[in-house]
Order: structure tokens, then sequence, then C-alpha cells
């Protein structure tokens, strides 16, 4: 399995965001770092998205060492460049397609593409990737990764809209055979300060972890 994979299934949350403040940004990862999360995923869906990233990328290996900062929301090829550029450690799609899995191949970079439909996993497959995310999945429920993964044996899901950034909602995806789960604005909401969302980051983990 790919290390960033198994990081994510040791993990079992990938938090997920985006904020137009570059401090902001930076202060949501220390907070989210000092709980203990080594795998982010900040999305491309602003203006200051790229030159945001790219700053947190140059300083990710001083100040939060360890820490693999993907890119989320990615629709193209030329979005895809743009963050490989800047050394993205993995990227993350909304949607899928054989063009930007073979292009993320070119590139060396992990891709995790946003999956819906059983075509959709299929080219992940085929095309031998190990991890999709599952989107959105709240508009799948539950049962739905349950169903489909025996169809393919060896690839991980990841479910990732409308889950909650609580114990029972996260254990119940991952008893339907998912093995990490994406949270966005139910762990990371607009008005939350950073050492709340340290707090509430810290007791899911181990509560996750017992």
């Amino acid at each position: 399995m790919n290390e960033i994979v198994q990081k994510i299934k040791d993990q079992k949350i990938v938090p997920l965001f985006y904020n137009e403040s570059f401090e902001v940004s930076k202060n949501i990862i220390k907070a989210l770092y000092e709980a203990g999360i080594r795998v982010v995923e900040y999305t491309n869906r602003g203006h200051q998205a790229l030159e945001n990233f790219t700053k947190l990328k140059e300083i990710s290996h001083i100040e939060f060492p360890g820490l693999l900062l993907g890119i989320g929301t990615v629709k193209n090829i030329q979005e895809m460049n743009d963050y490989a550029g800047v050394k993205a450690d993995f990227i993350i799609t909304p949607v899928i397609s054989e063009a930007l899995v073979k292009h993320a191949f070119e590139r060396n970079i992990l891709l995790i593409p946003g999956c819906f439909t059983p075509s959709d996993i299929n080219i992940a497959y085929q095309n031998g990737l190990t991890l999709v995310k599952i989107f959105p999945a709240d508009a799948l429920g539950k049962n739905y990764i349950k169903l489909v993964q025996p169809v393919f044996p060896g690839m991980n899901f990841m479910p990732t809209g409308g889950i909650h950034a609580e114990t029972e909602d996260i254990r119940e995806w991952l008893s339907g055979g998912a093995i990490a789960a994406g949270l966005g604005s139910s762990l990371i909401g607009k008005d939350i300060n950073e050492e709340e969302l340290t707090r509430k980051t810290k007791n899911l983990l181990q509560q996750l972890n017992q």
C-alpha cells in the first residue's frame, strides 16, 4: 500500500478546508498538527488557493515536520500541473476521468479521485489506483461502500461530504468499509478558534483509536 494511503488509514480522518487568509490557513493547520494530524487536504476553492498552498508548503517542513499536505477540489489537468509544480503531496479531485488519472501517473503524484458510481470506481481500479474518495458520501449512505467493495478487491474508500465530526458517525463509516473519513465544515467551522479545533480534533483521534 502506498505510504500516504497507509497514513490516511492510520489517521482515520482527513481534515479539509480552505480560507482566503494565509495566516488563518496556517493557524488552522497548526491547530490540527498540535492535535496529532499529519495528513491535511487544503481545498482549491478560492482565488488565493494556489498562493496560500505554495506558502504553506514552503513552511511546512520547518514548522510542521512530517505533515503530508495535499490539495483538493482539483478539476482539470492545468490545476493538477499547478499544484504538482509546488510539490503537493497528493491531489484529490471531486470527479474522475482517464485523462486525470493518466496525467497523475505521468507527474508521479498520488491521485485520490472522487467517485460516485461503480463505473467511476472501475476507472480508478483498472488504472491501478488504491484509494478513491466517495463523494458526496451522504447522498449514497453508509451501506454503499460495503455493497461495492467486494467487486473491487484491494480498493480503499474514503467517504467525504456530509460526514459529522463525531465518533459514532465516523465509526459507522469505518465499520461499513471505509479506511478514513474526509471532514470539512463539521470539524473546521467558520467561527471555530484554534484552541477549540485542537481540543476537538485531539479528542476525536483519541476516541477513534480506543
